[in-house]
């Protein structure tokens, strides 16, 4: 599968979906990572480290949306973000639908897979994508 990695666009927003040492892992399985450039600098992991773990870089969102089939953010896109979608892609990252009428309606015309973190539950219906929030909170 091709993954891309995109670069947070809200204020104050410096986490990254996928560290360098989780884009080896994926590479590793036969997957191939792009990231975003400065994608992960907010939260300490520079560019280099995601091309020593095999990522091709990439200078823009636009990039990346051209390459990757499975879209990861930490959070929802924002509007001036939709255009970059392509339809059939897979989008994984905090939703919040619930409260995005227009990101839904937009995922829906745009036939799109969202997958939102916050609605991930493990066997025994637990949230683990929420844990390590509720922990910093």
């Amino acid at each position: 599968m091709k993954i891309g990695v995109l670069k947070e666009t809200k204020p104050e927003e410096y986490r990254v979906p996928l560290v360098p040492a989780g884009a080896a892992a994926l590479i590793e399985r036969g997957h191939s990572v792009w990231v975003q450039a400065a994608a992960g600098v907010g939260a300490g992991f520079a560019d280099e480290a995601y091309r020593q773990a095999g990522a091709e870089l990439v200078a823009t969102a636009a990039d990346v949306y051209a390459a990757a089939d499975l879209l990861l953010k930490v959070k929802e896109p924002t509007p001036p973000e939709f255009a970059g979608f392509r339809t059939g892609q897979a989008l994984f990252c905090y939703l919040h639908s619930e409260t995005r009428p227009q990101l839904v309606d937009l995922l829906l015309e745009r036939q799109l897979t969202a997958i939102a973190f916050e609605n991930v539950r493990a066997s025994d219906g637990s949230l683990p994508l929420l844990a390590p929030m509720s922990i910093i909170a």
